[in-house]
């Protein structure tokens, strides 16, 4: 009888071994590289990294939601980019909208087709004064050196903004008309939640009947070491992103000299109840935008990930562990828990009767701002403790965009018209952070989300770090992204 379980089980991990392999020779082969991409622009790219440097030099900086605007600088850079593109500021109209932010229309051919709306942002974010000793090159001096443009906003933003505008200029120069209607949107205060610009911007075009047939924005990117074992570059182009919201913890109980405590203090309350939100995460969840990423990135493995892949119905458990083992694969996993601001006492031997914490949550895909606010009062159960949302910029996730339409399609074979020969994989992707992309949500499943720059080693830490560069090769190559996207738009 032993025997004849022992054959039963053999046969049944070779049955089921059987399906595995069968399972992962059936993934389709990687597509092999374009014969020959669509057409870019001829341009100076000296002159073109050297306009970019230009548009750097303006501080556009946004410091915190509702702090004091230098609208002199974003004014600086409205007329700078006129100055620098004339074709484009003679040919598209320009609307200033809330007065700092920027809508240009390019007039199709056919004013019947559905247009496109290409994003970008002209403010940046600030560089803490310690960090300053650590750049190479000024971070506001727009310094060309090295091969290098160097300075905030080479990277997030002004590098899209103007690649969309040398582009522009050139397929004007060239006489060229898209087949449907081009917005270009730039946006004044991205990086303080948008609400003003790029928000306001969708409501008056979505007031004006606008349904596009595609949205880009930044988000995505093109890296080397995207996918573990697969050498060479991947582009990854953003379908959805996380929701966001921070609430306030505030702790009241007596308060009084320190000699004399009470049972419970608000720093002990406060500093438990953050104790526990760590102890107690969001579930995990192998599902949606990041499930996605996953089934795209299975051709292009190694066999034996790509036996991982091609059996997720079994192999699921297994990967979310692996993927748990790293911030950012957790993060694609589940909604992130982020203490990031203390506030308590006033001196060393005065117990406070009040103590407040900030905690920072990126919301998966699932939840909302309304199930994370419950999760976290559930949690902490506590009468000591006040939970309130930190301000208004709260969003809940975006929709996921449609991985199959025409848009996508669009979008996918230009990336891999920049790096021509070779073949790119291109993956969809859940964006950890936050971009103006998320107001289109609402109104298209055609909004996404990359960053039109093949980033090198570092470049990742450098977007909102030290020494923010970009080369000026890599930023000829998003020019160009940009002018072959703007020939493809009859495609969609």
């Amino acid at each position: 009888m032993k025997r004849v379980f022992a054959v039963i089980i053999t046969m049944g991990v070779l049955a089921l071994g059987a399906v595995l392999v069968i399972r992962t020779l059936k993934i389709p082969v990687p597509p092999s590289a374009p014969a020959q991409a669509t057409a870019g622009i001829a341009f100076d790219t000296t002159a073109a990294a050297e306009r970019l440097a230009g548009a750097i030099r303006f501080p556009t900086v946004s410091y915190a939601s509702g702090a004091p605007i230098d609208t002199a600088a974003f004014l600086g850079l409205h007329q700078y980019l006129a100055n620098n593109f004339p074709l484009v500021h003679a040919t598209l109209t320009r609307e200033l909208v809330n007065g700092l932010s920027l809508l240009y229309t390019w007039k199709g051919a056919d004013s019947t087709l559905p247009p496109v709306v290409l994003m970008g942002h002209m403010d940046v974010v600030p560089v803490p004064a310690p960090n300053l000793p650590e750049w190479i090159q000024p971070p506001f001096s727009g310094a060309v050196a090295g091969g290098f443009v160097w300075g905030r906003g080479a990277l997030d933003d002004k590098v899209t903004v103007l690649s969309t505008l040398e582009a522009a200029e050139g397929l004007l120069r060239e006489g060229y008309r898209p087949p449907r209607t081009v917005y270009l949107t730039f946006g004044h205060d991205e990086e303080v939640s948008g609400r003003y610009g790029a928000r306001a911007i969708v409501e008056l075009l979505v007031s004006r009947g606008v349904k596009p047939a595609l949205v880009l924005d930044e988000g995505g990117f093109m890296a080397t070491g995207v996918i573990p074992g697969v050498a060479g570059r991947t582009a990854i182009i953003g379908i959805a992103e996380k929701g966001y919201v921070s609430l306030r913890l505030r702790a009241r109980a007596q308060g009084g000299h320190s000699s004399t405590p009470p049972g419970r203090t608000a720093i002990g309350a406060l500093s438990r109840a953050i104790a526990a939100l760590e102890d107690h995460q969001f579930p995990s969840s192998l599902d949606g935008p990041t499930l996605g990423t996953l089934t795209a990135m299975a051709p292009y493995a190694p066999f034996s990930k790509r036996l991982v892949l091609a059996n997720l119905w079994l192999t699921a458990p297994l990967v979310k562990r692996a993927m748990r083992g790293s911030p950012l694969g957790a993060a694609l996993l589940h909604t992130t828990t982020a203490p990031t601001m203390l506030t308590a006492g006033i001196k060393d031997n005065v117990l406070p009767p009040e103590a407040a914490a900030v905690v920072n949550f990126r919301i998966r895909p699932g939840e909302t701002i309304a199930t994370v606010t419950a999760h976290v009062r559930g949690v902490i159960a506590d009468s000591l403790i006040f939970v309130e949302p930190l301000d208004s910029v709260g969003v809940d996730p975006s929709p996921l965009s449609d991985v199959y339409s025409p848009a996508y399609a669009l979008i996918r074979e230009t990336i891999r018209g920049m790096m021509p020969g070779k073949s790119v994989p291109v993956l969809p992707y859940l964006v950890m952070g936050g971009t103006d992309a998320k107001f289109w949500g609402a109104h298209t499943d055609r909004a996404f989300r990359f960053l039109a720059v093949p980033l090198g080693e570092g470049d990742l830490e450098r977007i909102h770090g030290v020494n923010e560069r970009v080369a000026v090769a890599d930023y000829a190559t998003s020019v160009n992204f940009f002018a072959r996207l703007l020939r493809g738009v009859g495609k969609l």
